[in-house]
């Protein structure tokens, strides 16, 4: 059976292994679009797989309400279909159950055909909708095993060879799978690259950074003021030169990830420092 053969598969991986490694590729999904709207690559952070994780439980719970939501849909369908296969019992019957079976494949049909559309042809019309080809691909070809199933209780014969049937099952939960997978993936990159637009709208009210180095930066942005420490101050002593302006968008692997507060997609850059010796850091929150 199809569904024992996925309930020794679940108990191999294990529901703690599972649920770790999706929150570790969901952060790691949406933290890596959070940061390239910045132009960041994600493995220039030197992020961990606790930090990814974390991450991950900010994106996972969109997903998982959708699954579960998905997972209600399917029940109360499910059992509309059987309430109607049960009502319908005159001499009607037969071609009232034909065509409902042959509604829910032309259903699942459209929708694989959709899928193939989104898959193959990049088009706006049809690649640009987040979730739709994905999702096509998981509800058509289980659309079709299930107008398939009505189809066969309805004639109380199946129009398959048993082996047949099972192998075209065992492909429309492996295509649902990915599907859901795909589309979640989507929904990652999309949730990430929106936590990518509202910090670039908020970075004013982050606290602003304030740098002494012992060498002069060289490209300042817009925004960020250079002063000149004499040497009779005492920081000027080891520090010559401060710079003010900076807001911190991310510590991490050893280096100082800046922006500034008016930074816009397209025409500003990120300045990246190495954190060391070198350098001193003050923070002065924002009123």
């Amino acid at each position: 059976m199809v569904s024992a053969r996925i309930r020794q598969l679940a108990e191999t991986i294990g529901p703690t292994t599972l649920a770790t490694a999706l929150l570790v590729y969901f952060g790691y999904v949406a933290t890596r679009a959070r940061y390239q709207y910045f132009g960041v690559p994600l493995d220039m952070t030197g992020l961990s797989n606790q930090d990814l994780m974390l991450q991950g439980l900010e994106v996972v719970y969109v997903p998982a309400a959708l699954m579960f939501l998905g997972v209600l849909t399917c029940v109360g369908i499910h059992a509309v279909v059987k309430w109607l296969l049960a009502r319908n019992t005159g001499s009607d019957a037969s071609t009232t159950h034909a065509l409902l079976a042959y509604l829910i494949i032309l259903v699942g049909v459209l929708l694989i055909a959709r899928a193939i559309i989104g898959m193959f042809v990049q088009d706006s019309d049809t690649s640009v909708v987040i979730g739709a080809t994905p999702l096509s691909l998981a509800i058509g070809p289980a659309a079709v095993s299930y107008g398939v199933w009505v189809y066969t209780r309805q004639r109380g014969r199946f129009p398959l060879s048993r082996r047949l049937a099972r192998n075209g099952a065992l492909c429309a939960v492996g295509l649902f799978i990915a599907g859901l997978f795909w589309a979640s993936t989507q929904l990652a990159w999309a949730y990430g690259t929106g936590r990518g637009e509202e910090d670039a709208a908020r970075l004013e009210l982050r606290p602003e950074v304030v740098i002494d180095t012992k060498e002069p930066l060289d490209g300042l942005p817009t925004g960020v003021t250079e002063t000149r420490l004499e040497g009779s101050e005492k920081e000027g002593r080891t520090y010559h030169h401060r710079y003010a302006g900076f807001r911190l968008l991310l510590s991490s692997g050893g280096r100082l990830f800046l922006v500034t507060p008016d930074w816009e997609l397209g025409r500003d850059r990120t300045i990246v420092l190495p954190y060391g010796d070198d350098i001193r850091v003050q923070l002065m929150p924002q009123p």
